[in-house]
């Protein structure tokens, strides 16, 4: 066997094994399952929204049907998140005025 031959083939070992961990995000942050996965996972990292949500929940009413909120639409968080300031869609949680959505999102990761 050629050298090249064996490059070329650890090369290309290197590359799908990068490719799998990167599609099955094998390195990433895992949480544990939640009825509201499929609202949760537009969210990046979720420690920081759980700290949020938990000073959102105590100013934001009805944090009983939070998820039945956001799943009405179906509009994922990034497009609520840019339209509802224009729209006066705002709250304001611990001295910070956020999309609602943005509020919501957060306050369903701090109920979880």
């Amino acid at each position: 066997m050629k050298r090249r031959a064996i490059l070329a083939g650890l090369a290309g070992l290197l590359l799908a094994a990068g490719g799998a961990a990167w599609k099955f995000r094998l390195f990433g942050k895992h949480y544990p399952p939640t009825p509201y996965d499929d609202l949760l996972g537009q969210i990046n990292d979720r420690e920081p929204a759980i700290v949020f949500g938990m000073a959102a929940r105590k100013v934001m009413p009805g944090a009983a049907s939070i998820a039945a909120q956001l799943r009405r639409d179906g509009q994922p968080l990034s497009q609520r998140a840019q339209a509802e300031p224009a729209e006066a869609k705002v709250a304001e949680v611990a001295g910070w005025i956020v999309p609602r959505s943005v509020a919501l999102y957060a306050a369903l990761a701090a109920q979880a």
